[in-house]
């Protein structure tokens, strides 16, 4: 269709679809950009969900816990990377407080403590003293990241709930991320008090034991109790490690056993998962025990022989041909054998000592 001007000139008329045409394209074009537009600025304000993280007993060092919780906040922040929303007073008792952190993540954060979820009949306490524990805090931490290869958010002494226990005040350590090597806690029960051996000489065979199952020992605290005492083992390991203290003999001078344990020493010195510690305890009801002490599966076994005495004296006359006896064997490996008294009756055996490796 021709229009013509005032002056009578003629012009076109641009065709209606092509107008349409041009309108929707411009429309799409601003979509886009708005559409962009809104990607980016997801991408940089991304808004992640909310998580709780529960920190207990952190020690007391401002004067109200709202200001404690403003402190945790900024190291929460410093080490995760992340923000907090909020972090809440829960508990308070006489050496710390309880906190839940509210933080924001696009995932849950994963973290790895010496707060030990699955500590069993075993005593996490470590020190008698807040001083000791806190003298000791740096050298566990150092260890802590040693053994997990991760950068700690928190450490800290913390005193235990477990009673009247003597040493109350554990080690707390914590870092984001996983681990393969873990903090543990494992143990043995001491059914007789050591004799002629100190708790750093057993901690020394312990740590060289451990070591061999790629583990790191980090402590051994001895918790002495009514009937028995209990040794704690904290270690870092990626599997459980078993540990055994078992006493093998009874007799009735410290002598004896002293005696018995140099000659036990002697044979284990060939054996490839040698026993931690050899010492003797008591006296109990007038008796000292012989005590050894393995890490992982034993590489001895022992059991007392069929024949009984009726003295000490008695049993060490006929241990010859006991053990001439027992030594025979062709498919089990004879390593010796000492007399002892019954645990069922007054009687006396020899038990026979074997390598089961």
């Amino acid at each position: 269709m021709i229009e013509r001007k005032a002056n009578n000139q003629p012009r076109y008329q641009r065709p209606v679809a092509n107008d349409y045409l041009a309108r929707y394209i411009c429309s799409m074009n601003k979509i886009k950009t708005i559409v962009f537009g809104l990607f980016v600025f997801s991408s940089v304000f991304a808004f992640g969900d909310v998580f709780t993280y529960s920190l207990k007993g952190f020690p007391k060092e401002e004067r109200s816990c709202h200001l404690q919780a403003k402190t945790v906040a900024q190291q929460f922040e410093a080490g995760t990377k992340t923000k907090v929303l909020h972090v809440e007073c829960e508990k308070e008792n006489e050496t710390g407080y309880d906190f839940s952190i509210d933080y924001e993540s696009t995932e849950k954060l994963v973290f790895t403590s010496t707060d030990y979820q699955m500590a069993g009949i075993y005593l996490k306490g470590r020190h008698k003293l807040f001083e000791e524990c806190k003298f000791e805090l740096p050298k566990q931490i150092s260890l802590f990241e040693q053994a997990t290869g991760l950068k700690s958010i928190f450490g800290y002494c913390r005193k235990t709930e477990e009673g009247n226990a003597a040493k109350a005040w554990e080690v707390i350590v914590t870092a984001i991320g996983k681990s393969s090597i873990q903090p543990r806690l494992g143990g043995f029960l001491v059914f007789t008090p050591p004799k002629e051996i100190t708790l750093q000489e057993i901690f020394n065979g312990l740590k060289l034991a451990i070591e061999k199952q790629g583990a790191f020992l980090a402590a051994l605290v001895l918790h002495p109790q009514f009937v028995m005492s209990q040794g704690s083992i904290h270690y870092f390991s990626e599997n459980r490690i078993d540990f055994e203290l078992d006493y093998v003999t009874k007799v009735g001078k410290l002598e004896i056993c002293t005696q018995q344990a140099q000659e036990v020493k002697g044979w284990f010195a060939s054996l490839d998962n040698a026993p931690f510690t050899v010492f003797c305890g008591g006296p109990e009801f007038g008796e000292y025990e012989l005590n050894i002490g393995s890490v992982g599966e034993p590489s001895f076994s022992y059991k007392p022989s069929i024949d009984k005495f009726n003295s000490f004296e008695e049993c060490e006359l006929n241990k010859p041909e006991i053990i001439s006896h027992y030594s025979a064997s062709q498919t089990k490996q004879f390593l010796g054998g000492l007399c002892s008294r019954d645990t069922e009756s007054t009687k006396f055996q020899v038990i026979i000592f074997r390598k089961t490796q």
